[in-house]
């Protein structure tokens, strides 16, 4: 199964991509700050998929930061 990093996933344009992609079996990493977003969105994603017939919302991780981080970022990317 390949994985996705998402950035901005906690936004209206980056929400509609998880779902999408989801749905394609891909498992996302999705990186926001929630400057401009909010973390209810990511948990809409999941209620969204819950109601449809996509069960596996363990596909999907969040990690808060920016990716202007390069610490950030390294420290996403090793895990």
């Amino acid at each position: 199964m390949k994985t996705i990093l998402i950035t901005g996933g906690a936004g209206f344009i980056g929400s509609h991509t998880c779902i999408s992609l989801l749905q394609k079996g891909y498992k996302l990493i999705v990186i926001d700050s929630l400057v401009n977003s909010s973390i209810k969105s990511l948990e809409g994603i999941r209620k969204i998929l819950k109601k449809s017939t996509f069960t596996d919302t363990d596909k999907l991780t969040f990690e808060k930061g920016d990716i202007r981080d390069k610490e950030f970022l390294n420290i996403v990317f090793e895990k």
